[in-house]
């Protein structure tokens, strides 16, 4: 199946997110990134509460966000700054984007084909499986083509 461009690419530029992102998942620090990096760097809350110009309670809520799922990227950006640090942020696709495309036109292909075969089969004009899943299979390569069309 041909697949797009923009899709090849962006699969290639993930590998190497895609094993980090494996080993961060594994061992990622209990308390939190901010926890982590202010106490490696024997920083404590007060002083990261200073060089954000926020008070030690404001500073441990911002900890406390980022374990819970609820600062936001703005915030944690300063956070990491006051840290002399990035803040890395990345959209990471369970599967490479070109097995997804591909699955999901042959998702659609089946769904179009499927109900063509059926009434066939009741004409009596019946469909050998193997030119069933060629149909999907040329369908799919149809739909790839214009990758917008996938997700109407």
């Amino acid at each position: 199946m041909r697949t797009p461009l923009s899709a090849i690419q962006l699969d290639q530029s993930l590998l190497e997110l895609r094993a980090a992102l494996e080993q961060l998942r594994r061992q990622p620090p209990a308390g939190g990134w901010l926890a982590a990096v202010r106490s490696a760097l024997g920083m404590p809350v007060a002083a990261l509460a200073r060089r954000l110009h926020v008070t030690p309670a404001t500073a441990r809520a911002y900890e406390q966000g980022e374990l819970e799922g609820t600062i936001t990227l703005a915030t944690l950006r300063r956070a990491a700054d006051a840290l002399d640090a990035d803040l890395i942020y990345a959209i990471v696709p369970r599967a490479p984007v070109a097995a997804q495309l591909a699955t999901r036109a042959r998702e659609l292909a089946r769904q179009q084909v499927d109900p063509v075969a059926h009434t066939m089969a009741l004409e009596s004009q019946d469909l050998s499986q193997a030119t069933r899943e060629r149909a999907i299979e040329e369908l799919a390569e149809e739909l790839i083509r214009t990758p917008r069309s996938l997700w109407r």
